[in-house]
């Protein structure tokens, strides 16, 4: 999605309207092509809104950060921009929260290797050389 947003916000700055952008991306950006309805209802003339209604999940971010400036003509290349940014923080977030989690999910299935291990290398043999001093 950040991608997809600096790429719009290319596009906006090249002078594109945002129906030619949705149109060159849907065209020309594989994992975009769920977009080719979208366009064709705007170019029929139904509500941004409703037109977004077919989009995949995946793009409706897209059209949430494009809606202001279909609505208003207002130029938002730099808004797009910072969205990317925000996207890309947000996923860092993600990540890291993941990273912690597996750290805390691994400990158990370590421990069940480590223990037996640590039983047979290091209590047992201490057990046995005490056996004789004991009986």
């Amino acid at each position: 999605m950040p991608l997809l947003l600096e790429l719009a916000a290319t596009l906006l700055d090249a002078g594109l309207p945002v129906d030619g952008v949705l149109g060159t991306l849907a065209r020309d950006v594989g994992p975009c092509r769920g977009l080719q309805p979208v366009v064709r209802s705007l170019d029929l003339g139904l509500g941004w809104h409703r037109s977004w209604q077919t989009a995949p999940a995946a793009l409706r971010g897209l059209g949430e950060a494009l809606a202001f400036a279909h609505l208003t003509g207002a130029a938002t290349a730099d808004l797009l921009r910072a969205a990317a940014e925000q996207e890309r923080r947000r996923e860092a977030r993600n990540a890291e929260k993941r990273a912690a989690e597996l750290g805390v999910k691994l400990v158990v299935p370590l421990g069940t290797c480590a223990l037996p291990a640590f039983i047979c290398l290091g209590i047992v043999p201490v057990v046995m050389a005490l056996l004789p001093a004991l009986g």
